[in-house]
């Protein structure tokens, strides 16, 4: 009985996430003017107006430019940071991974105002490299849990052997622990990428005319334009793109590693 339960839960927890998902991809390729599920053929016609659209198609790219961009920043200072607290203990280590996961507690609409006014402060800053800045921050916290685990899943022993064979932190990162710990870091930036791309509450402070991503553009187009089809294209091109990148990690690292990452 117990496990029937089980299975049914699973069963539901599937179709409230993969639900609305599905509705909105076949709904893609409907043939009609307005929203019909299920629809009554198939038909391109939404994603050839979704890339002639210059506003959608523009922010499609704005938005990939953006999250390549802010997922290598990410990566990069949160391997770092992942490796320098990693192994640590004491009050300091912790305070430091409580700061560096902050990101994950605070809302992102107050997150997104907090920047809007030090960038404000500071006198100013681009829009799009405060995109990065914010969507960065909002993407290390991935970064550091996955590379952290990595880390900790390495022997010891390895750093102390080429230690004692002379060889400085450099050479021993990049010949000892970097291969070890690849996956983790590769698991990080696919989480960051993600994140960025679908960012929505942080950029609606920090965007402005002419610099605005995908799902702000979606969220205009559907406040003031409707088009609720149109829409349904560039939410599965995202989907599409998203998967794609998926598929891809798995034919590179494999998604048991990234999961166990």
């Amino acid at each position: 009985m117990a496990q029937i339960v089980l299975i049914a839960l699973a069963g539901l927890t599937y179709l409230l996430v993969l639900g609305p998902i599905v509705i909105v991809l076949v709904t893609a390729f409907s043939p009609t003017e307005f929203f019909v599920f299920p629809p009554p053929g198939l038909s391109l016609r939404w994603f050839v107006t979704f890339f002639e659209t210059e506003s959608l198609r523009s922010a499609l790219l704005r938005s990939l430019e953006l999250a390549v961009a802010s997922s290598l920043v990410a990566t990069v200072f949160g391997t770092m940071a992942a490796l320098f607290v990693a192994r640590r203990r004491g009050w300091f280590a912790t305070l430091l991974q409580s700061l560096f996961l902050a990101p994950l507690i605070f809302p992102a609409i107050v997150f997104g105002l907090a920047l809007l006014l030090f960038f404000k402060l500071i006198g100013g800053m681009p829009e799009f490299a405060g995109l990065v800045i914010a969507h960065s921050i909002l993407g290390m916290p991935f970064v550091i849990r996955s590379v952290s685990a990595s880390v900790l899943a390495v022997d010891p022993v390895l750093e102390e052997a080429s230690q004692s064979l002379r060889a400085g932190p450099w050479r021993t990162f990049s010949l000892i622990i970097f291969p070890l710990i690849w996956p983790g870091i590769l698991a990080g930036g696919m989480f960051a990428f993600i994140l960025s791309f679908g960012e929505l509450n942080t950029a609606l402070f920090l965007t402005g005319p002419g610099v605005t991503t995908l799902p702000i553009e979606i969220f205009s187009y559907l406040q003031f334009q409707g088009g609720q089809l149109v829409i349904a294209a560039a939410s599965a091109v995202q989907v599409g793109l998203i998967a794609a990148l998926v598929i891809v990690m798995e034919r590179i690292v494999g998604l048991r590693r990234i999961v166990r990452s």
